[in-house]
């Protein structure tokens, strides 16, 4: 029977209180940083002039031509056809499982997780399976555990590449020996891949390709929020070769809002098409604010261990001192104004911080999470 009430979203709720609305600075964001209108306009001499001729009537059914055709750009072999459009990666979620999820199933979830990755499939009534990261091994999850899982013939198998929010990123082999299992298990592999494209840590030419571009059965999904840096536009997508699984999809958004507005199909397919740009300036300054954070997590090693994050702009750093996560991070907030997301917001205890590095306001937060640091040495 499905669960009649969805269980609670701890990181956004987090994010929202009252408390946390009042920081100065937050030092666990997501996403890039967002791209002024100014900036994103300028990429092209005519656009505002295009931008006001633009009509307010519907547009087309989960993505008009031209933006689907952009879309295809960040992958090697899909499609326009292969392309569902949403409202941002949320809206993807819902749709998704969804579609695909039915009272009774099994879904493998790759953990920590972002909430909804679990609770959407845990409320359509599905058995969660828990693939974990593992911390000893720069969190990259066992595959001979999720051999173990796959014997319970699941519906789904759900990552995310680059992970969210340790930062991992697999390998091309071990990419492809994923792929590999699940279709042999049966199960359809969800890949959630709102960070991929950014070249942080690895040559632009290295980076993994999506893996609904490794194989015919992935359905991959992605968002103009995070490596793009553009959340306000609120435009995600769907993308995959697997027929079956997305005409289920594009029949339940016929019972979703199906359509994105006209300003945000313009800017996003403008948006696209400079991704190279745009991916160009968001690596640049995380880069930078990497090492910064690189020189940081050196400075307080007596309080926080890690691993490195492979790629996209976020990592997950174990806290060494006496106090759970949750009492730091509201004490960090009193003191300093800094919000960081502890990992009880991720399902993963009390010993973890995220941290993101994407925005340009990293280095004034990082700055005061030093000070509270070295005063906490001190006292």
């Amino acid at each position: 029977m499905m669960t009649p009430n969805i269980r609670d979203f701890p990181l956004k709720q987090f994010f929202n209180e009252k408390a946390s609305q009042s920081a100065k600075f937050g030092l666990s964001p997501s996403y890039c940083d967002p791209m002024p209108m100014a900036e994103l306009l300028a990429f092209e001499p005519d656009t505002l002039a295009r931008f006001t001729q633009l009509s307010t009537a519907y547009t087309k059914m989960n993505g008009g031509e031209e933006l689907r055709q952009q879309i295809t750009s960040v992958y090697r072999s899909i499609a326009p056809h292969q392309i569902i459009t949403t409202s941002g990666s949320d809206d993807a979620i819902v749709a998704l499982f969804s579609a695909l999820v039915n009272p009774g199933d099994k879904v493998v979830v790759h953990v920590p997780t972002y909430e909804s990755l679990s609770s959407i499939a845990e409320w359509r009534g599905a058995t969660l399976l828990y693939w974990n990261a593992c911390e000893a091994e720069a969190w990259q999850p066992s595959l001979d555990e999720l051999a173990q899982l796959l014997k319970q013939r699941p519906r789904l198998v759900v990552v995310n590449f680059p992970h969210n929010p340790t930062g991992f990123m697999p390998t091309a082999q071990y990419a492809q020996k994923l792929i590999d299992m699940a279709d042999e298990a049966g199960a359809i592999l969800v890949a959630d891949e709102v960070y991929r494209g950014l070249a942080v840590t690895t040559l632009a030419a290295n980076l993994l390709p999506s893996f609904a571009d490794l194989s015919p059965s992935v359905i991959a999904f992605n968002t103009m929020s995070k490596a793009w840096g553009l959340p306000g536009l609120r435009v995600g997508w769907i993308a995959s070769k697997n027929e079956a699984a997305m005409r289920l999809i594009g029949h339940m958004r016929l019972h979703f809002n199906g359509y994105l507005g006209t300003p945000n199909e313009f800017l996003t397919s403008l948006a696209l098409r400079h991704t190279d740009a745009i991916f160009a300036r968001n690596a640049t300054i995380a880069r930078t604010q990497l090492a910064q954070l690189h020189d940081f997590m050196a400075k307080h090693r007596k309080m926080l261990a890690w691993h490195a994050p492979v790629d996209g702009v976020v990592a997950f750093p174990r806290w060494l001192g006496d106090i759970d996560t949750d009492v730091l991070s509201r004490e960090v907030l009193a003191q300093t104004g800094v919000l960081i997301a502890p990992s009880s917001k991720f399902a993963w205890g009390h010993h973890h911080l995220r941290i993101g590095y994407g925005v340009h306001t990293f280095s004034q937060a990082l700055a005061l999470f030093d000070h509270y640091l070295t005063n906490l040495y001190h006292s």
